[in-house]
């Protein structure tokens, strides 16, 4: 049997997955039933609110993450040395104004966003000005929803967080659904749904954030000498995410100008799929960013090296294989999944390069986490400033001659070359023993996908036919197959199981 911590970071890391993997499952299965009863105009406005939304984090300025590591940072402290409730009372005071800007922002631009730069061919102006402005209003509530979470992401507090995710998750999706299918199918009507989700979710975590870290009074006000020390550390994360915004969000907002709204919402259900790549590994960094920085705290450099390689052999594992299979097979993927032939033609030469672009991020992202835990992100900030320089001339480039497509190609060549550069000068400078194990790891998984989707290409062919159903399981039998095949190139695992197996029962 494991240590208490470790099997705290498992019993954790499986209450996120279950939690988050349900959330991001029931968005994914539903949004291609808000593109057949909204219409791909729609749709693409859609797209287009995820990507504002993305863009106005920058909001945060790095105090959301901060927060978590304050608070995680203050769970060794006896009771009465604790101040996280001041800490987030201090934290709201500074979202106060955060959000107002928001609102006043979007809707003052709402009217020359929907009239120059959506390219619409059925919806009104007046529709449109209408959502980009309830937009904003979403925005900003969940700049809230997402402190609060924070605070409780600190506490380790993954059980609760993931079953009231679950609640808000169903609530805004199947409810969602049910306007469109059976209510309203005016965009209008949709937005002003996920204000009213957006308001509930703020308020639950408020409740619970207030239960967990009780200001020392009502009227506690804002406490800068809590707040002056941490503010370094955000600095330093909110450049690192405004780089990251313009890494991962820039191409989306140029296409949204380029593109037609209907194409953009093609586009949207590409984009999602490359974002739900790089999300499926969030449920294990939310428990293991806090484990990983009590184990610095304490000196146990050792077990946080083990906890980091198992944590990124795990990702590679999912991740890596699943990629493979979507770049393989992506006019099939997008068929399946939404039932638009059209979306499944225009996507099939850009969902490839998008998807191994996203994995190749999201296993770039340990580096991260890595420095994270030390404290010291100073490289990460100039690591990201040389990629931003680089980005964002070349995605100009890409698309104005090339459009979507060269969107994708410049998104898969930049990730891979930074990463065949970058993880290693991050290991020798933090961790130099992690990089031997590092690479076999990420070189078996890789080759022994390669080899899955190869075999199990003329087992797809046998199976799937022209329609979605036939498609989902020649999809589902090669991914499992592929997977099946990276499993037991794992010698350790493979062990663990045969000893398992060869136990007599009792």
């Amino acid at each position: 049997m494991g240590t208490p911590q470790k099997r705290s970071v498992v019993r954790n890391t499986a209450l996120s997955y279950a939690g988050q993997a349900y959330a991001m499952l029931v968005g994914i299965l539903i949004m291609p039933f808000y593109l057949g009863h909204l219409g791909a105009e729609a749709y693409g406005l859609i797209g287009f609110f995820a990507v504002m939304q993305a863009w106005l984090q920058l909001l945060d300025a790095g105090l959301s993450p901060s927060l978590v590591r304050a608070v995680a940072n203050q769970q060794g402290l006896p009771l009465s040395q604790r101040n996280t409730g001041h800490l987030l009372r201090s934290f709201e005071l500074l979202f106060l104004p955060l959000a107002g800007l928001c609102c006043a922002a979007i809707a003052a631009a709402s009217p020359w966003l929907a009239e120059q730069w959506l390219k619409a061919r059925t919806l009104p102006t007046q529709t449109l000005v209408d959502c980009i402005s309830l937009m904003g209003l979403i925005i900003a509530l969940r700049l809230y929803a997402t402190l609060y979470k924070s605070g409780l992401q600190g506490l380790e507090q993954h059980a609760w967080l993931n079953g009231a995710n679950v609640v808000i998750a169903t609530l805004r999706y199947f409810g969602g659904l049910l306007l469109v299918s059976q209510i309203s199918q005016q965009p209008r009507d949709f937005f002003q749904f996920q204000v009213a989700v957006g308001l509930l979710e703020a308020l639950i975590f408020a409740v619970r954030a207030y239960q967990q870290m009780p200001a020392p009074y009502a009227l506690s006000g804002f406490a800068w000498q809590l707040v002056k020390p941490i503010l370094p550390f955000a600095a330093s994360l909110s450049l690192t995410s405004i780089l990251w915004i313009v890494l991962t969000q820039l191409d989306k907002v140029l296409l949204s100008e380029r593109l037609p709204l209907d194409h953009y919402g093609y586009f949207a259900l590409v984009a999602l799929i490359s974002t739900g790549i790089m999300m499926l590994s969030n449920p294990l960094v939310q428990t293991l960013l806090p484990r990983l920085t009590v184990l610095i705290a304490e000196g146990r450099q050792a077990e946080m090296q083990q906890l980091f390689l198992s944590a990124n052999r795990f990702v590679c594992t999912l991740l890596i294989p699943l990629a493979a299979l979507i770049a393989t097979h992506g006019q099939a993927v997008i068929y399946a999944w939404s039932g638009d032939l059209d979306a499944a033609l225009w996507s099939r030469s850009i969902l490839p390069w998008y998807a191994l672009g996203s994995v190749i991020m999201a296993i770039s992202a340990f580096q991260f986490y890595l420095q994270y835990a030390h404290g010291r992100i100073q490289l990460h900030v100039w690591y990201s400033l040389a990629s931003a320089v680089i980005t964002v001339p070349v995605m100009f480039f890409a698309i104005a001659y090339q459009g979507a497509y060269g969107a994708a190609l410049a998104w898969f060549a930049l990730r891979a070359l930074s990463f065949a550069i970058w993880p290693s000068i991050v290991h020798q400078r933090l961790a130099p023993d992690i990089q031997g194990p590092w690479l076999r790891d990420l070189l078996r998984i890789s080759a022994m996908s390669a080899v899955g989707v190869s075999v199990s290409a003329p087992l797809f062919s046998l199976i799937a036919d022209d329609s979605r159903l036939g498609l989902l399981a020649g999809l589902a039998l090669s991914g499992l197959l592929t997977l099946l095949l990276v499993m037991a190139s794992d010698r350790p695992l493979m062990t663990r199981l045969y000893i398992l197996f060869r136990k007599p029962s009792t």
